[in-house]
């Protein structure tokens, strides 16, 4: 492939500051796309992160309303599709013949446009959407329950869209191994990340859970982690919780347990929390996706306790401590307070994260996949 190709990228939300998974995935591949020698046109949705003058060092950046009007729930299709419908996003995608990168179901409106109909066009597919919706009905009220679950229903008639396509790129093995029901032109194209730290540092006894606490899972896992590990912890060794725009709840739980509450941290001060943390905990009662914070605590200096929900479609296990019920938590909490990440194991660790999730050379798959001059069917 000539350098400086040129490429669509059209992304569902504003992915800077990366700050939250999807954007944590998308953020870096543009940089690694950028690194590649690809021209980038960005088509980005914006409501509410505005707009980023980071983005403009690696691409045109060209911004959409996102119509969030109460109307568009009532649409055949999925709202996260049918509020980002835009007809200067498909006549900006038509100036040129240029590959399109859709990220996410929720930007594919137009991947079955005649018009696109000989472009190669490539979905980055970030969770199956309608097992990820469908597991967040449980965190919620009756009408949000109400919303994920005709959401969910309409995601899993929706998703045929991807036939449409010419490549579906999975997130990791077991989402590859459904999207292949449907489609035989499927990649596994692992999470990007940012790069990993090779060097060991010593750590400060405190245990962190961060995320974006403003999504009801977090918050949830948070209040969970709060009540399991309230008995064990010490002046000396506080639970500190980070991340974006806490509940008024979480925030009262964290001051009732004497919990140190990092309220919307910069980039540093969350680099520095999860480079310095002893112990990691993480809980989620959901298997879709790959969970980013996972890779960025498996990347520190410290110890990482969690579920096996977390692990669903990685060999990741052998690197955490795992525990499912508040007794197995609490019980492997103890143990590591005093236990050191062995200079073995930390090497181990970076070897495989920059193996499996070295987002330059994982990208290559996108220049070789643009490349092909005898390009495959689309579907099945």
């Amino acid at each position: 492939m000539p350098e400086n190709k040129n490429i669509h990228i059209v992304t569902f939300d504003v992915p800077f500051p990366a700050d939250y998974g999807g954007a944590i995935d998308v953020f870096y591949r543009i940089k690694a796309l950028k690194a590649l020698g690809f021209n980038i046109t960005l088509h980005v949705f914006e409501y509410g992160r505005g707009r980023q003058a980071a983005l403009e060092e690696l691409a045109t950046v060209i911004y959409y309303k996102r119509a969030t009007s109460f109307i568009n729930l009532f649409s055949r299709r999925p709202y996260i599709v049918q509020s980002r419908i835009n007809q200067t996003l498909l006549n900006n995608l038509l100036h040129d013949d240029a590959p399109i990168l859709f990220e996410g179901l929720h930007t594919c409106y137009y991947l079955e446009h005649p018009k696109l109909a000989e472009r190669c066009t490539m979905v980055r597919m970030h969770n199956i959407e309608h097992e990820y919706y469908g597991g967040l009905q449980a965190a919620h009220s009756f009408f949000k329950k109400l919303f994920f679950w005709l959401e969910k229903v309409k995601l899993k008639k929706y998703q045929a869209i991807l036939q449409k396509a010419r490549y579906i790129l999975a997130i990791k093995s077991t989402d590859q191994s459904f999207f292949q029901q449907f489609h035989s032109n499927v990649f596994l194209l692992p999470a990007s990340i940012p790069p990993v730290n090779s060097l060991q540092q010593p750590t400060k006894r405190y245990a962190l859970f961060h995320g974006n606490l403003s999504v009801k899972e977090n918050e949830n896992a948070a209040i969970w982690l709060i009540h399991t590990l309230d008995s064990l912890l010490e002046t000396d060794f506080p639970f500190i919780v980070a991340g974006k725009n806490p509940s008024l709840k979480l925030q009262h739980t964290c001051r009732e347990k004497g919990v140190q509450l990092c309220i919307n941290p910069t980039e540093n001060e969350l680099t520095e929390l999860i480079q310095q943390a002893h112990i990691h905990t993480l809980f989620s009662a959901m298997n879709t996706g790959i969970k980013l914070k996972l890779l960025a605590c498996l990347g520190s200096s410290g110890h990482v306790l969690m579920n096996d929900q977390l692990l669903t479609g990685t060999d990741l296990d052998e690197f955490c401590q795992l525990a499912n019920d508040e007794k197995s938590f609490k019980m492997h909490f103890i143990g590591l307070k005093n236990k050191v990440v062995s200079a073995e194991t930390f090497q181990a660790r970076q070897k495989v994260l920059n193996e499996q999730f070295s987002t330059l050379e994982n990208c290559k798959l996108i220049k070789e996949l643009v490349g092909k001059t005898n390009p495959p069917p689309r579907c099945l």
